[in-house]
């Protein structure tokens, strides 16, 4: 992360990662999603995991250029807590705001460094432009005395506008990063273009949201560096992620 970057996050509790994914990635798991989900097919806002799709969404795990910013945000032991996909047709609509500190939600900063809980990347498969819907969030609230209920429930439902509430533009192939501890939900759709999202869900190696881990199925082949960042949870034990990776295609043994 520069200097811009961690004032950006530290102010407003998230941050926009442009072009995270190529537009060939974006193609790749669009069609994937296709496959996976008939557009008449009921239920179709994902499944709780999409590490099942294959390769292309495996590598999402460690992407090369989000993995700075989770060893920054969150140490050099970050786990996948869990992931899930969120696809939605125009008029459809999901969860009001909620959030804030607590729990496996915090963020601080100490000693010069950011230390965060739960932390949400979302990779947009699909442009989100401003007033479409979607995310939505209440920028610095990661530091708030207060949580979201004490936000008005017209508020939080989306049923009345609040200047304080903000729907980050993006476009397909960003990654925007946010921490749990902000106040955050998703506001209904308002785009013809339908909105896909996958969010992937990071803790530090000590903490978990999710009550079970990715021990409930084989996600098949990974590398080392995505085997120690799908471990559970351990204050002891769980090593770093950012030891040195075998060139392309070679798997070294993970160091004891």
């Amino acid at each position: 992360m520069n200097d811009e970057e961690r004032f950006l996050f530290d102010l407003e509790g998230y941050l926009v990662v442009r072009n995270a994914l190529s537009p060939r990635d974006v193609a790749e798991i669009n069609r994937i999603a296709d496959e996976r989900f008939p557009d008449d097919e009921p239920g179709r806002h994902g499944e709780w995991s999409t590490l099942p799709w294959g390769e292309p969404l495996k590598r999402l795990i460690d992407h090369p250029t989000i993995m700075p910013y989770l060893v920054e945000l969150l140490g050099e032991r970050v786990r996948l807590d869990h992931d899930y996909a969120i696809f939605m047709k125009q008029g459809e609509s999901r969860g009001g705001l909620h959030g804030g500190t607590g729990g496996t939600h915090w963020y601080h900063y100490r000693n010069g460094r950011m230390s965060n809980g739960l932390t949400v990347v979302t990779w947009f498969l699909t442009p989100a432009p401003a007033g479409a819907g979607g995310f939505a969030c209440v920028p610095a609230s990661h530091k708030s005395n207060f949580d979201a209920g004490d936000i008005p429930e017209e508020v939080r439902s989306f049923e009345r506008p609040a200047p304080y509430v903000v729907q980050p533009a993006v476009e397909a192939g960003d990654a925007l990063i946010f921490t749990e501890a902000v106040i955050h939900g998703t506001m209904a759709w308002r785009s013809p273009t339908e909105r896909r999202a996958l969010l992937f869900k990071y803790s530090p190696g000590h903490s978990s949201w999710a009550r079970d881990w990715y021990g409930r199925f084989d996600p098949g082949e990974l590398s080392p560096r995505q085997r120690r960042m799908l471990a559970p949870p351990s204050v002891e034990g769980h090593e770093a992620v950012v030891q040195p990776e075998g060139p392309p295609g070679v798997n070294p043994p993970t160091p004891r």
